[in-house]
């Protein structure tokens, strides 16, 4: 049973979205200069838009992590049907030993050893949790981003109405103009670039919890339908498997009815006699090699005797028979 690989292609989706958004900064360079470059009297703009592009990458890099991380247990757990499919008994062969589905399988076998009922429910209820704080800081960044760009704006309009005061007090004041130029600059390219990030964000965060569930999903279904009955032992499995024993003793007892009834008395009967015939030849045989036996016997016994007594006749000097 194959499994779709789900992380491979919000990998691709990535790098897709990645190389649109670098040609459309490429197309629209003069203008992105002009928002970001252009009129800066201050550090600030840079500031606030590098904290907001540093925390969208390190959100990005954790997503990265994940992905890559997630691609090897759909891998797992291909293998791990794989081996079940084709009946392996090391159920774990080629699979790493820190995957989902071989934790899985390493709780099961030691609740078996302990002999101790398995809770499903509690399984999937620590698996989901355990997974789940590993996008809490994605989900972090996701929601900061937002405030970023309004912390960037409401800075970068206090500062264009610190450039507006200046210019009231003077009417004919370069800088304050400037000021007020570079605050409204700098509120844009603060609220745009926290925007882009957001919404980047956003879409690979959901596709990450998607792939998420889904993966989790598909080893509670394993485990569920292919893990359980191998690890787990009810009253339900104990008396369908002796149902199934009594059904094949049953079929094996007709087989061997169907055999005997089969079988022509006459065939039996001459075969017996056959069987006799040859047992009594044999029989006979025996009995034959026996006498035969016996008489090569006595006939030497008799010979030693006749020498004993010759010996004693001429010892003794007897004379007659």
């Amino acid at each position: 049973m194959q499994v779709l690989r789900q992380s491979r292609s919000i990998l691709i989706q990535m790098l897709l979205a990645t190389l649109v958004v670098a040609g459309l900064s490429i197309f629209f360079s003069d203008t992105l200069v002009m928002i970001y470059f252009s009129n800066q009297q201050t550090s600030i703009g840079y500031v606030l838009n590098g904290l907001i592009v540093v925390l969208f990458l390190s959100a990005m890099i954790r997503m990265l992590v994940l992905l890559f991380a997630y691609n090897r247990e759909e891998q797992s757990l291909e293998q791990a049907l794989t081996n079940l499919d084709m009946g392996q008994g090391a159920l774990l062969q080629n699979i790493a030993p820190d995957a989902i589905i071989a934790v899985r399988v390493e709780t099961l076998e030691n609740m078996r050893i302990q002999r101790a009922p398995v809770q499903h429910q509690a399984l999937a209820a620590t698996l989901l949790a355990r997974e789940s704080t590993r996008t809490g800081f994605i989900r972090f960044i996701h929601n900061i981003l937002i405030l970023c760009g309004v912390l960037g704006t409401i800075i970068s309009l206090s500062i264009a109405l610190f450039g507006a005061s200046s210019l009231l007090e003077q009417a004919v004041s370069s800088s304050g103009m400037g000021m007020v130029i570079h605050g409204m600059s700098t509120a844009l390219s603060t609220t745009m670039t926290a925007i882009v990030c957001y919404l980047f964000l956003a879409y690979f965060l959901s596709a990450i919890q998607n792939l998420q569930t889904r993966l989790l999903g598909r080893i509670e279904e394993v485990t569920a339908t292919r893990l359980l009955p191998l690890y787990q032992i009810t009253e339900e499995a104990v008396t369908q498997h002796a149902l199934d024993l009594v059904r094949e003793a049953h079929l094996l007892v007709q087989s061997l009815h169907d055999k005997i009834d089969a079988i022509d008395p006459a065939a039996i009967r001459v075969e017996m006699e056959q069987t006799r015939a040859q047992a009594q030849l044999q029989h006979e045989a025996i009995l034959q090699q026996i006498r035969s036996q016996t008489q090569l016997h006595h006939e030497e016994t008799l010979a030693q005797l006749r020498e004993l007594s010759g010996l004693l006749k001429d010892g003794f000097r007897l004379s007659g028979e």
